[in-house]
């Protein structure tokens, strides 16, 4: 099981009565889950964006032994 912690956030008033209303309608079991739904999403964007960088850069991609020539260190 993870290990979890507590962060405390400062929202306003309005965010505050529309996350309310989310769970009130039931689209949310709690204020929690939704903030960690967010944050999923944000990770979840962040991974798919540094592969996307990473395979965009792969052919930039320079092995060590052909960098080492290219300074003479062979």
């Amino acid at each position: 099981m993870a290990t979890t912690k507590t962060l405390n956030v400062r929202i306003t008033e309005s965010q505050h009565e529309e996350l309310d209303a989310l769970v009130e309608r039931g689209d949310y079991v709690s204020k929690g889950e939704f903030v960690r739904e967010i944050l999923r999403e944000k990770f979840d964007d962040f991974s798919s964006y540094l592969h996307e960088k990473a395979t965009r850069d792969r052919d930039k991609h320079v092995s060590l032994e052909e960098y080492g020539k290219s300074r003479g260190l062979e």
